[in-house]
């Protein structure tokens, strides 16, 4: 090749140029186009940028297609080994030529952007004219074996014949074609150096690369034996080609003998990547797929292809699975590395093997790609193959010399090593037992932390240890996620323990004090911490220090379906055992309590439903422990709200005793750290969190601060992101990309570089999701917050502009996994609401709305909530919170409304039809507040509130409806950003009846205000009430005759029919929520709210219904005739005005007045003898009977006490004439309290009651019971007759005023009241049996069905087992409280 002289004045090395040499080469040699040149120069392109570019690169920068050919091709020759050879010369000084020698190997494409260790950057040596002619002379003897084998010689005139032919002189090119270019014949003396180097990076850890992806070809049990280092690497996937790879001795039944596989074909690869990655468990468990049949299924759909039929039928599903692989979203560019596994010959292009190979350098470059193969022969086919058909050498990224004996030996000697002892989980008696790699491999979900976690891994004494110990500490006191080396080491220098914080053994007492005295399966503790100020730390290092007690391991991923988790967590618990450990399980910066709770029910039913036996009563180690660590802005106050023997806090200051642990820290770090006074996180602690000291910080670190400018941009937007938002990284490939970095393979560093000088304040972290990446964020939440603060104060950026500006960014929105999470992110920072300090409502809008329109006001606020719409076009959440904004903070409704809807358009749930009933709802409040302030009447007003009114009351009418009919979700995978902030998570409930309630109110309260209705006057109230009753007409009121008053007649006219509705279904919701309450426990905050808001509801109710008017009791003196009915209907009005008309109502009198029960009673009494209708009849008997039963408990010796004899006939006569199909359960639970049997007597009906209860409850009352347990009004006692059933309220009143009424009611909860020797002395303990996971109360030969009230009560395993246990009466049947076993 000609050489110019310019060429002479560049480096050996194209690694060695300077972009402006390669600026010059790019003019002077390749002769591109000037624009060209200086695109790659003002990119920064040097030499070792130029060898790892592909055309695609070069495209990206706005090279033509044409030139980037003609730079890549001269780029090649001039590091072609065989083309290019140094003048012969004795010279020892450097070669003034950029060209490369044959014999030394390409230092730019052995690793891209790398040397190996043993390949030193060294200038090549020039050859001597003799060893040239020996090496030509080797090549021709090649040639002449070659061409003689060809033509396999019969005799000796052929073989002249063949002699003279070969020996004529051999054109160059066809030189170049049979020797081909490398160390042919000879043995490279670090093949295992060099497979090290290609797997590590030149490193000696596997952990280099985040993925390993292997494609293999047939192989044989011989080779087999010699392959188990797949196991020991991070495999994404392996695509077979071999049919019999899952059968006995083949490979994938190899691997799978120790390590979990899942098996796939390619066809399940299509679809969005999302659900792919999710339905394949990919990135959790190695993806096994079959690319030519499986013939261990006998199916014509899994045969093995010729490859003619292979090449129709499955090369287009390869090439999408390649595609799929490949795609940045599933495995980032230069984080994975391909493994081409050839265990058997590829002689010829028409090969799957082959085929795969081109499509994965479609998808990807070349260098991402490594071969393996230990036949030399298969080798140099293979290669050559692809040097015809893909025009590119892979020499420098092969091994082909070592046997798999050899290969094997090498990788398993690579970091991370494997724990020679195996890890280790504590078991029964202090013993210990090992956890296996495939089972682990089962426990996706969970990061197990076991008893010799960190052993027995490193050379403690090397300098490698010491470096490693080095980094992690300094990871972790800049501001980076604590691990379990931070405690390790601790534990091994007992000179400089890691710090315990204050509450460290409040923290670990409760653990141990649950774990050893509750007798539930699964308990929940709560630790409440400020963000920032040490929690998730806290709970770790307890943690830590309790693995030889527990099990211990922390949830990974909240996100993960929680049936999911507790089929995991239960497996953890009896792995390796007869019986079970406990576990103590660590779900770290949970938002809310709800979600565990979720946890908490899910472990109880799997426990219930496996197949082992886990026995409560046996030992406390069938037992699992949830540390929950929820991140609050007031831990203190949502601690105090609590059970304090369930719940610990921990805030944002320290004690003087924990300050001088920090002081006397700071002295050790510096013995053996550089400058630890840069530990800022450590240091912000060590300050008491001290504002000074953050905000000078910030202040200087930002001095320069320059807007216009990437790395300002980015930091700025990680400044709101990390104060608004908990575990908000900016993934590390977004970050490139945001840079334009990504066409050269970077490492991580480089990105904090760039970021200089706000480096000091970024870390860097591992974010687990989707088979875990780099994501970049600031040190601290408090840092992140006085830099925003800064920001402001001193450049007048506000987090509005950042926002804004961030919304404007394409790159940081589309469907790709790493980017999903930061838009979820910023989806979190404008939607979600904090807690109030003072309970569980939350604030109105998200931190960072609130401070937008305290700054800037209602258009700033709607630019970004329609900016982001834009950004978030499939989900309701966005115009949601915008459509509150607007009615709640402007009172701009029609706007309000428009959002509204456009998120029911979006997504039809309660949530969002709710939203549409709230601006409704805010709409006719703000009218009525502003009517009530004119004195004129107007009824066009009235028109308005009707039309507004019936609205509202169509939205949450449907948003109940929805409630009602969803169906249980399968899992915990629906959109949680969906749903309402209102309303706690998938529990909307009853809140549909609530506001339709109150909608009903607000109507009542406009009619009320009306001329003819006003509520002052008696007799106008009688027309309302009348009138909504729909007794009385609306034109049949009594009214002045003007045109006022006929035009509010004819608006009632118009919505007459909505509002003579109103009453009876105001009357419904009424009892539908009494029995809602009435029957069922409360779970939260949300349903004591609800049902206080109910009974103020009701109070209104009765103000407006439940009157008798002096003049309705003089016209029943005069008019004898209406007595009868005027009695009736007093007694009704007194009954629904003392909550006492319905069977749920009477039950909830029996911790109230004697007096009030007796005339209830009374009403009843006369009442069943009075009405005739049927129905009606049969229903006041019921409530009759109820009412005798609770007016006994009460007051046993009131004349209005019938005997237990005649309301026992009283009920026979009724379940005649009901059967077992009544349309709700009230007479059966009657049947329980009055027939229940004794020792002495029996009643063998009982059994048919507890069937229709069952069903007519499920039936009538199955959605009341969704996520929530059933009450038991009364017990049963150890007397007879009525005496022996107890009522909660006397049994409540054992305790009170001992303890307190929320301690009284954590008894209940966690079943510990049955321990209590007041309920002991007072409670039956009935026989009964365990038959196929059934409860029985067993009577003589009578076997009655129960339900355990807790399922964790009861052993799995489906074993008869003799039991006693407390009995209690619920609507849904009897209940088996506090169960033990006999044995």
């Amino acid at each position: 090749m000609a050489r110019s002289k310019h060429q002479s004045q560049l480096p050996v090395y194209v690694e060695k140029w300077t972009k402006e040499q390669v600026n010059q080469w790019l003019m002077q040699h390749v002769k591109v186009y000037s624009k060209y040149a200086a695109r790659l120069l003002e990119e920064d392109v040097s030499g070792d940028c130029l060898v790892c570019f592909r055309k695609q690169d070069l495209l990206d920068v706005d090279v033509k297609s044409g030139p980037a050919v003609k730079i890549l091709a001269e780029l090649r020759h001039g590091t072609q080994a065989t083309e290019i050879q140094q003048p012969e010369s004795s010279d020892k000084t450097e070669p003034k030529s950029y060209e490369v020698m044959e014999k030394e190997p390409k230092q730019t494409q052995l690793l891209p952007g790398k040397a190996s260790e043993e390949e030193e950057i060294q200038q090549p040596k020039p050859q001597n004219v003799e060893a040239k002619k020996k090496e030509t002379a080797a090549n021709l003897c090649g040639i002449f074996q070659t061409k003689v084998e060809q033509h396999n010689p019969s005799s000796k005139e052929q073989l002249n014949k063949i002699v003279k032919n070969i020996l004529v002189p051999v054109p160059a090119d066809q030189l170049k074609q049979q020797c081909p270019p490398t160390k042919g014949g000879k043995k490279e003396a670090n093949q295992g150096d060099k497979l090290k180097a290609l797997l590590t990076c030149g490193g000696n850890s596997l952990d280099n690369y985040d993925r390993f992806v292997v494609v293999v070809n047939k192989s044989s049990p011989e080779q087999v034996q010699y392959l188990q280092f797949l196991s020991k690497l991070k495999l994404f996937s392996v695509l077979d080609l071999d049919p019999n790879s899952a059968a006995s001795g083949g490979l994938c039944h190899s691997y799978r003998e120790s390590r979990v596989a899942n098996l796939h074909t390619a066809t399940q690869f299509q679809g969005q990547t999302e659900s792919v990655i999710k339905s394949l468990n990919l990135y959790k468990q190695t993806s096994w797929v079959f690319c030519n049949g499986r013939q261990d299924l006998d199916s014509d759909s899994n045969k093995e292809l010729d490859y003619k039929n292979w090449l129709r039928k499955c090369l287009r599903d390869i090439e999408q699975l390649v595609s799929f692989i490949c795609n940045p979203e599933v495995l980032l560019r230069g984080r994975c590395l391909i493994i081409f596994l050839l265990l058997s010959p590829v002689d010829i292009d028409k090969d799957p093997m082959f085929d795969i190979y081109r499509c994965f350098i479609m998808n990807t470059v070349e260098e991402n790609i490594i071969t393996i193969c230990e036949s030399h022969s298969t080798y140099l086919k293979w290669r050559e193959l692809i040097l015809e058909k893909c025009d590119f050498d892979i020499e420098h990224l092969s091994i082909n010399e070592l046997t798999l004996s050899e290969i094997n030996g090498t990788i398993m000697g690579l970091g991370p090593l494997n724990q020679t002892s195996g890890r280790l989980l504590p078991s029964s008696g202090s013993s210990a037992v090992v956890l296996k790699q495939k089972d682990e491999d089962l426990l996706t979900a969970l990061d197990v932390l076991c008893l010799n976690q960190c052993e027995n891994i490193y050379d403690e004494n090397s300098s490698e240890f010491h470096e490693f110990r080095i980094k992690v500490e300094e990871q972790f006191y800049r501001g980076g996620k604590v691990k379990w080396w931070n405690f390790y080491f601790g534990d091994k220098d007992k000179e400089k323990p890691f710090i315990k914080r204050d509450k460290y053994e409040n923290v670990r007492k409760m653990i141990r004090s649950q774990g050893r005295d509750s007798n539930n399966i699964c308990v929940l503790l709560n630790l409440f911490h400020d963000p920032g100020c040490g929690g998730t730390t806290l709970a770790m290092h307890v943690m830590w220090d309790l693995r030889r007690e527990f099990r211990c391991t922390v949830l990974k991923d909240n996100n993960l379906p929680k049936t999911e988790v507790a089929i995991q967590v239960l497996k953890l618990m009896k792995l390796e055992s007869d019986k079970p450990s406990p576990v103590l399980l660590l779900v770290d910066d949970s938002k809310e309590t709800e979600n565990p709770n979720d946890l908490v029910n899910n472990i109880r039913i799997a426990a219930m439903e496996d197949s082992l036996n886990i026995n409560v009563d046996d030992t406390p180690n069938c037992k699992v422990i949830i540390l929950n660590c929820v991140r609050s802005h007031s831990p203190k106050e949502q601690y105090k709200q609590h059970n304090h023997l369930q719940n610990q806090y921990i805030t944002a200051s320290l004690t003087p005793e924990e300050q001088r642990e920090f002081e006397k820290k700071l002295k050790e770090l510096k013995e053996t750290h550089e400058k630890p006074e840069n530990f800022y996180s450590f240091m912000i602690m060590k300050s008491n969190f001290d504002d000074k000291y953050i905000n000078d910080l910030a202040h200087n670190t930002l001095e320069k601060f320059d807007r216009s400018t990437k790395e300002a941009k980015l930091f700025a937007f990680l400044a709101l992101l990390n104060t608004y938002v908990a575990e908000s990284e900016i993934a590390l490939s977004l970050c490139e990309d945001f840079f334009g970095m990504k066409m050269i393979r970077l490492e991580e560093e480089s990105v904090l570089d760039r970021m200089k000088p706000y480096s000091n304040l970024l870390i860097i972290d591992t974010v687990e999701e989707w088979g875990g990446y780099k994501g970049i964020r600031i040190l601290h939440h408090t840092i992140a917050s006085a830099c925003l603060d800064e920001l402001e104060r001193s450049f007048s950026l506000k987090v509005s502009d950042i926002c804004m500006e961030m919304l404007q960014y394409d790159l940081f929105f589309s469907d790709r996994v790493v980017k999903h999470k930061l838009m979820l992110s910023i989806q979190r920072m404008l939607i979600e609401r904090q807690r109030k300090k003072d309970g569980d409502d939350r604030e109105p809008f998200s931190p960072l709305i609130e401070k937008i329109h305290s700054q800037q006001g209602r258009q700033t606020v709607q630019e970004i909530f329609v900016t982001a719409s834009t950004r978030f076009e499939t989900s309701a959440s966005i115009p949601q919170a915008l459509a509150r904004y607007l009615y709640i903070n402007e009172r701009d409704f029609p706007e309000a409304l428009k959002w509204a809807e456009k998120a029911k358009n979006i997504k039809e749930n309660p949530y969002t039809f709710d939203t549409i009933g709230q601006v409704h709802k805010s709409n006719l409040k703000s009218n009525i507040d502003r009517e009530k302030q004119e004195k004129s009447h107007n009824p066009e007003d009235l028109n308005k509130n009707m039309k507004i009114a019936t609205n509202a009351m169509k939205a949450f009418q449907r948003a109940q409806e929805l409630a009602d009919i969803a169906e249980e979700p399968q899992g915990d995978d629906d959109d949680d950003n969906d749903n309402s902030e209102d309303y706690p998570r998938k529990s909307y409930n009853i809140y549909g009846h609530v506001n339709m309630l109150e909608m009903a109110f607000l109507v009542f309260e406009i009619l009320r205000r009306l001329p003819f209705f006003e509520e002052r006057n008696p007799m106008k109230k009688m027309y309302l009430q009348s009138f909504l009753r729909g007794t009385l007409n609306i034109t049949s009121v009594h009214k002045e005759d003007n045109e006022i008053n006929n035009r509010y007649v004819e608006v009632i006219k118009e919505h007459e029919q909505f509002l003579v509705k109103l009453k009876t279904e105001a009357k419904e919701n009424f009892e539908l929520l009494d029995r809602y309450f009435a029957y069922t426990k409360g779970n939260s905050e949300f349903d004591t709210v609800n049902h206080r808001k109910v009974s103020d509801l009701f109070k209104k109710y009765v103000d407006l219904f439940c009157t008798t008017p002096e003049d309705l009791k003089k016209e029943q003196e005069n008019k004898s005739h209406l007595s009868s009915k005027i009695d009736i209907e007093e007694r009704k009005l007194f009954l629904e005005k003392n909550q006492a008309d319905t069977f749920s109502g009477i039950l909830q009198h029996l911790d109230k007045p004697a007096e009030e029960m007796e005339r209830i009673t009374e009403c009843y009494a006369f009442l069943q003898q009075t009405i005739v209708h049927p129905k009606q009849n049969i229903q006041v008997k019921i409530n009759y009977i109820l009412s005798s039963i609770v007016l006994y408990h009460l007051k046993p010796k009131s004349k209005h006490v019938k005997s237990t004899r005649y309301i026992s006939e009283l009920l026979n006569d009724i379940l005649q004439r009901v059967g077992l199909w009544h349309s709700v359960p009230d007479p059966y639970y009657l049947a329980l309290l009055l027939f229940w049997p004794s020792p002495t007597e029996q009643n063998t009906e009982i059994g048919k009651y507890v069937t229709a209860i069952r069903k007519s409850s499920q039936k009538h009352l199955s959605k009341f019971f969704h996520r929530r347990s059933t009450i038991a009004y009364l017990y049963l006692g150890k007397e007879q007759g009525l005496r022996r059933l107890v009522s909660k309220s006397k049994l409540d009143r054992s305790f009170l005023p001992k303890i307190s009424r929320d301690a009284l009611a954590q008894l209940w909860w966690n079943g510990d009241i049955f321990k209590e020797e007041a309920i002991i002395s007072c409670l039956l303990r009935v026989s009964g049996t365990i038959e196929q996971g059934e409860v029985y109360a067993n009577y003589g030969t009578l076997k009655i069905p129960v339900r355990p009230a807790r399922l964790s009560g009861i052993r799995s395993g489906f074993s008869t087992e003799k039991v006693s246990f407390f009995l209690g009466f619920a609507i849904n049947g009897p209940l088996a409280y506090d169960i033990k076993y006999e044995n």
